[in-house]
């Protein structure tokens, strides 16, 4: 089955053991939006881990790139959006809120496609920084362009959940 990749946003670090998102506390209303639109779908979030990425995180090879796809699954009994946080590197707490999700893909990192290369190509050479500019206020859903083109990518990916 062909991928349905609809939202996307920005993580330090990812893998196939990922749990959830996290997002900063502006994202609150567009968390849950998103999962909103996203529960019970077949549809899915792309990680993207900055071309920003600081060392400290350890991005390696994977910065810039969009790196896997996950999808939101039901909150938890007497769970929150607060119980799903990332603290910073120095054990601040930045990314406070967050949904639980599973891993649907997480290719090698040397397949993953280059969120740059998509935009310039979708949209002008130079629109990179406009187009990320937007992860400042968190997750975003993908226009039907970036949709198709990243769908196209990942249906190449073996599935880790479907």
């Amino acid at each position: 089955m062909f991928p349905d990749i609809r939202w996307i946003t920005p993580m330090y670090g990812f893998g196939p053991d990922c749990t959830h998102v996290g997002v900063p506390e502006i994202a609150r209303e567009t968390l849950t939006q998103m999962s909103r639109e996203l529960l019970g779908t077949r549809g899915l979030i792309a990680i993207y881990i900055p071309e920003g990425t600081e060392d400290v995180y350890e991005p390696g090879g994977k910065r810039g790139r969009v790196v896997g796809a996950v999808r939101l699954v039901k909150m938890p009994p007497r769970r929150k959006l607060e119980d799903y946080f990332y603290d910073d590197w120095d054990g601040s707490r930045r990314w406070p809120i967050g949904w639980p999700c599973d891993v649907v893909y997480a290719p090698e990192e040397s397949e993953c496609p280059f969120l740059r290369e998509h935009v310039e190509h979708l949209f002008d050479p130079g629109s990179f920084g406009s187009y990320v500019s937007r992860f400042q206020h968190g997750p975003f859903e993908l226009e039907p362009t970036m949709r198709e083109r990243l769908n196209r990518d990942f249906a190449q990916f073996t599935k880790l959940k479907s």
